[in-house]
């Protein structure tokens, strides 16, 4: 974890040796020479130095992120995270149902507008 907390520089498309970026890192540019920067997300909210100037950067943290949530106890984090899916997986229900009342609707407005048109005639 030493290695993240000092920041990764982005890789560049040709070059093979550097790290990986993951979804779970921070990418930011430094404010003072703009060098793309790369960091762990634990990493949020902590001064690190710059990998090209070395001058001190705050490390942003994410939109939706809060420091909070680094001090939770990884079984708490697993429960949230699984709170989380079942929450996704019956959103995705319901979203497929709705789909299903939709269409449905569609199909009844279709021959609504058919009878309303051959009365019009």
């Amino acid at each position: 974890m030493a290695e993240d907390m000092q920041g990764k520089e982005i890789a560049e498309n040709n070059d093979p040796l550097a790290a990986e970026i993951r979804d779970t890192d921070i990418v930011f540019d430094c404010p003072y020479c703009g060098k793309s920067l790369v960091i762990d997300y634990r990493g949020a909210g902590l001064q690190i130095p710059c990998s090209d100037c070395g001058k001190s950067v705050l490390v942003p943290i994410p939109e939706g992120m809060e420091l909070n949530d680094l001090d939770l106890d990884p079984g708490e984090i697993l429960k949230q995270l699984f709170a989380t899916r079942k929450n996704f997986q019956k959103a995705e229900l319901e979203i497929q149902s709705l789909k299903t009342r939709l269409s449905q609707l569609q199909e009844a407005l279709t021959v609504m507008q058919a009878v309303v048109a051959e009365g019009l005639k």
